[in-house]
């Protein structure tokens, strides 16, 4: 199966980058698919990010990754 892979911003869903086709035997066939692997990239793109909550600003946490903004020092693990 062939596989293309997407790169969006994991807020607004936009288009970051596209990828190349990576082809298979298959490629070009009748009936044969392509299938598109999405990978979410940054926060938001300049268009949308200018439009988010204000709760993010206040907690220092990222509704997407869950992981702090670097305002708070976080503990390793180990």
């Amino acid at each position: 199966m062939c596989y293309q892979v997407v790169e969006r911003y994991s807020v607004c869903r936009c288009l970051y980058y596209k990828h190349a086709i990576d082809p298979c035997s298959a490629y070009g066939q009748r009936g044969h698919t392509v299938q598109e692997k999405t990978v979410l990239v940054g926060y938001a793109c300049s268009v949308h990010s200018n439009h988010r909550p204000e709760s993010t600003y206040n907690t220092g946490v990222l509704p997407d990754s869950q992981f702090g903004s670097g305002l708070f020092p976080q503990t390793p693990l180990r």
